[in-house]
């Protein structure tokens, strides 16, 4: 008799069993010893029903097969609602695999985006992979380096002068003042205070924070092994050389690197001047189900912190989800995105158009007119707390 496999929805009853199963297919004889309801709190939690945001493949006696984290995000972009997700924890269990598991299940996921309404979906993997589904390279992000070579020759290797804490999980305080840092930010997720601490620890980060005189002036969250401060922030830029000096008191490591967006224009200021040097990398890859918004609201983020020339397109998309048929202007940095009933000046399949808008690669875009390409790359950017 043929086993039955139910596929859909996780069930709530199942996050201890489902979180097992991952843990068995990433962290069998893991080094580091790491297990998904520690590297990722904010979604494994009992109270963040991490079998329900998961579609699965369950046999008749419901044991997993394939599991496919599907997380909704909401996002603000350029002062506009995004309605994004993120996907994570894609397996397969090690006895089923090219069975074809990953493949149906990943269907299911971007088709429940699709009905959902989602703007776009954004993903850590294999570009090639991904691809098949609509994922692409996408984002810029720098990393300084600061070696303590550079902290004695810029900064005159000046102590921290600021107490520095490790952010308690009942610290709701200093949370909040966190939270009005970062909501600064054009390109942010919308986090929620019930789940801020659990936010703040992904990846098993280390989140401190810096006061004077018992006030709160910043916060830095180092990664795991203290090799990089993956966000940050100060109340004034006047307190980043002390952020600096935290950090590289609080650690061990000759050189650290700080993880800065584009879009962070005082941050930039000061680690141009002040870091031994810079690499950029790319971001997340990104599924893009609506052309029109995505790239209105990230083109009006860029204007909030670039000055962007005049000039207008017209494109016609073949996006995976539908043909989009746009003109997008900018006239004295103000930026319009609608649709356009009439011939468009260039054709673009669904991967072209994410590459030409949002990839770091430029081949796609190089036939655009100058003023068109200087608006690009659109900066799309995910702080490491904030993914899956």
């Amino acid at each position: 008799m043929a086993n039955k496999l139910y596929y859909g929805r996780g069930k709530d009853e199942d996050n201890k069993k489902l979180i097992a199963f991952l843990d068995e297919v990433f962290f069998t004889d893991d080094p580091e010893g790491r297990d998904f309801y520690n590297l990722l709190p904010k979604c494994y939690k009992d109270q963040y029903r991490p079998a329900y945001n998961n579609f699965v493949v369950q046999d008749e006696n419901g044991e997993f097969r394939s599991a496919i984290g599907s997380f909704y995000n909401d996002m603000t972009v350029g002062g506009e609602p995004i309605k994004a997700c993120c996907i994570g924890n894609v397996a397969v269990g090690k006895n089923y695999r090219s069975m074809g598991y990953m493949i149906e299940l990943m269907d299911m996921s971007v088709e429940d985006m699709g009905r959902n309404g989602v703007d776009v979906a954004y993903l850590g993997g294999q570009r090639q992979r991904y691809g098949y589904f609509g994922f692409e390279t996408s984002g810029t992000v720098y990393r300084f380096n600061f070696s303590r070579s550079a902290y004695r020759h810029a900064l005159k290797a000046m102590p921290c002068g600021l107490d520095v804490e490790e952010l308690s999980p009942d610290d709701s305080e200093s949370m909040a003042q966190i939270d009005k840092l970062y909501s600064r930010l054009p390109i942010r997720s919308n986090r929620k205070p019930e789940s801020y601490y659990d936010i703040l620890r992904s990846w098993r980060d280390r989140p401190y924070i810096l006061k004077k005189d018992g006030e709160f002036v910043g916060y830095f969250i180092f990664d795991f092994f203290k090799h990089n401060v993956c966000e940050f922030d100060v109340v004034d830029p006047k307190y980043f050389p002390n952020l600096v000096a935290a950090a590289l008191e609080n650690c061990e490591e000759y050189h650290i690197g700080f993880v800065v967006a584009p879009f962070e224009s005082e941050k930039m200021k000061f680690f141009t001047e002040n870091s031994d040097g810079f690499n950029i990398d790319g971001c997340e890859m990104i599924l893009v189900y609506n052309f029109e918004k995505v790239i209105r609201a990230y083109l009006k983020a860029k204007a909030s912190y670039a000055k962007l020339c005049d000039g207008a397109v017209t494109v016609l998309i073949h996006g995976k989800y539908g043909d989009e048929s746009l003109r997008i202007e900018v006239m004295n940095n103000e930026v319009k995105v609608e649709k356009f009933d009439g011939e468009a000046e260039y054709e673009l399949s669904h991967h072209e158009a994410t590459r030409a808008f949002f990839s770091n690669l430029p081949a796609d875009r190089e036939k655009f007119p100058a003023s068109v390409q200087q608006w690009l790359p659109l900066h799309v950017f995910l702080s490491s707390s904030d993914t899956m």
